[in-house]
């Protein structure tokens, strides 16, 4: 696992978020200083990286090049990788109804966050 997986900076905020909400003036992300977020940035990936081992997050790599990447959006919908010719960075969005494809980095740009959630073959 790598300091470059966004989900630590995610699991991060997300425990500094939570040990604020209750206190009268909450601090936010950016106005820790270096050290609390380095702490709270380490103590992030040691949490994923034994949620990896226990398997009940699913690893950062692809476990092999068969496997597409499934996303949930903050909606809840749920996408997968769309293989193309050339390469791109197309994702599916995983409905029973006409597939749509999309570009994944066009729809983060326009605010869209998606989570890694597994691997489909």
């Amino acid at each position: 696992m790598t300091t470059t997986d966004p989900r630590i900076r995610q699991l991060a905020e997300a425990r500094h978020r939570n040990a604020e909400e209750n206190t009268s003036a909450p601090r936010a992300w950016n106005d820790l200083i270096e050290t609390e977020r380095n702490r709270l940035l380490w103590d992030a990936e040691q949490w994923l990286r034994a949620a990896v081992a226990a398997g009940i997050a699913p690893p950062t790599e692809r476990p092999t090049d068969k496997h597409m990447a499934v996303y949930v959006d903050d909606e809840g919908f749920l996408y997968s990788e769309y293989p193309t010719v050339p390469e791109s960075d197309s994702i599916l969005r995983l409905v029973w109804a006409a597939d749509m494809c999309d570009s994944k980095r066009e729809m983060e740009d326009q605010g869209a966050e998606f989570h890694l959630i597994g691997w489909s073959t």
